[in-house]
């Protein structure tokens, strides 16, 4: 029996663990932040326009993340511009890393803004999928850009 007891308080131990271990990485996941280095339009047809924009993301833990697909939509003003996927990548612990994210924009609506002198309101919001021990969660996401990266994703440049 006492043997038992100690294979017991050793598997609870080995889960207690494993939570904690998965419950830091969520943690580690919903403080990551995200900026936009540098869109530009790679391709302009009738309807729609292909970006390339690199994103960069920051790890504030001291744990490396594991970040899955990434599917995100860009929407200025509240209309939905476009959708677009980064794939999966792991940001070091304290570190940063950047990603190339292809990102296909509906013409109509980015025009509307492109010749406008005001900065709308650009939001870039999805959900990640984060690799936390034997399990995966999706996380949702929220960005807004500054001014000037809003100004430079809607002129492409």
């Amino acid at each position: 029996m006492e043997r038992r007891s100690k294979i017991i308080i050793i598997v609870v131990c080995a889960v207690a663990a494993v939570g904690i271990f998965g419950y830091s990485q969520y943690l580690s996941a919903t403080s990551l932040s995200i900026s936009i280095l540098e869109s530009k339009i790679i391709q302009r047809s009738g309807d729609n326009s292909l970006y390339n924009m690199t994103l960069q993301f920051k790890n504030p833990s001291l744990i490396p993340i594991n970040v899955g697909q990434t599917d995100f939509v860009i929407s200025i003003d509240n209309e939905n511009l476009g959708t677009g996927t980064l794939q999966p990548i792991v940001i070091p612990p304290m570190g940063k890393i950047s990603s190339q994210a292809p990102f296909t924009a509906d013409n109509a609506i980015l025009d509307k803004y492109n010749n406008s002198t005001s900065v709308p309101n650009v939001k870039l919001s999805g959900t990640s999928k984060y690799g936390i021990s034997i399990i995966s969660v999706n996380v949702p996401f929220t960005y807004y850009p500054t001014e000037q990266e809003a100004r430079e994703f809607i002129h492409g440049s």
